[in-house]
């Protein structure tokens, strides 16, 4: 009787064990697995001021991922200062993250020099075959893909509708810094000198080597007697885009931006491509990629969306009677 006492009490352990393994197998089936996304951001604080940031957020969602339930965000912010990232892809890399965003050419750079393995998706990285990011557009390769900007096609035409606003125009400067996209700068550099000899006017290049540099370099090109500016999307700027637009009305210089934050903030105009949208669709990559699609495979996109904003405040503060012709163009009007 003792014996099968003791048989019961084994088989009794037994099953015991066998059901608490089973419930820790369903609850593993049950939650499922968090996926952990880097974003190596521009803007200080992305979650309050980043409009690309929230589309790119909204998209996941759409696409059901859900911070705090399947997916994890990992957000390191360079706040305009384009040496950081180099430590914050690594920072990413060591916490294992399972894709990684970036949000311009300097971050791109950063997060592929820091890992050959981990997906990474540029939401804008200005020509990224010139930069050897990808291999080619249709066919990325490697663990890069994302959505491309093709800076050369875009300065000329902010330079011409600058030149539409200001018909009297003269000169102009065009501000950017010097540390970003530095393998294009010479192309870059040569399509605006052909632009501006093409619209009758001369042309300035200031550079900055980071965000200390602005109020000096736009102080510079103010006392050098430009009739206008035209601003780069170099991170440096973006981020501060408030103090330069603040800086542009000081010194009484008509500015044109790269995007619609820069018209927001207070540029006379801005033009260039739609990032909210660019963002969005950077969130479906992202999806596409956490559901088993390679980098290699998916073709780098190049957007199709611009818009060209106006702030009729800053231009009235300035003296300027915006074209009608330019105001039947504008997507924003900002007052």
């Amino acid at each position: 009787m003792a014996t099968r006492g003791r048989l019961i009490a084994r088989r009794t352990i037994v099953l015991a064990g066998a059901a608490l393994a089973l419930g820790a197998a369903f609850t593993a089936r049950a939650q499922p697995k968090v996926y952990r996304i880097g974003y190596l951001a521009n803007d200080p604080d992305p979650r309050k001021f980043s409009r690309p940031f929230k589309a790119f957020v909204e998209a996941l969602q759409e696409a059901g991922w859900t911070e705090g339930k399947n997916i994890e965000l990992l957000i390191r912010s360079s706040a305009g200062r384009d040496e950081m990232f180099a430590q914050f892809a690594a920072e990413l890399v060591r916490e294992k993250v399972d894709v990684i965003v970036t949000t311009g050419s300097p971050s791109t750079r950063a997060a592929k020099a820091a890992t050959d393995s981990i997906p990474i998706v540029f939401g804008s990285a200005a020509n990224p075959v010139e930069q050897n990011f990808v291999a080619s557009l249709a066919r990325p390769g490697g663990n890069v893909t994302g959505l491309a900007i093709l800076v050369q096609e875009l300065g000329p035409k902010r330079m011409g509708l600058l030149k539409e606003i200001l018909p009297r125009a003269k000169r102009f400067g065009r501000v950017f810094s010097r540390t970003s996209i530095v393998r294009l700068q010479p192309k870059i550099m040569e399509e605006y000198d052909a632009g501006a000899k093409s619209l009758g006017i001369t042309l300035q290049h200031v550079s900055i080597a980071g965000p200390d540099e602005i109020e000096a370099a736009l102080a510079a090109v103010a006392a050098s007697g430009v009739d206008g500016i035209v601003v780069e999307a170099d991170p440096a700027l973006v981020v501060n885009r408030d103090k330069v637009a603040a800086l542009a009305l000081k010194h009484r210089m008509p500015m044109i931006g790269p995007d619609a934050r820069f018209a927001e903030a207070g540029a006379v105009a801005s033009y260039g491509e739609n990032f909210p949208s660019r963002y969005r669709q950077a969130g479906f990559l992202v999806d596409k990629i956490l559901r088993g699609a390679k980098p290699a495979d998916l073709p780098v996109e190049i957007s199709s969306t611009f818009e060209l904003g106006i702030n009729l405040k800053s231009a009235k503060a300035l003296g300027i009677s915006v074209p009608a012709s330019i105001l039947v163009q504008a997507n924003l009007l900002f007052s």
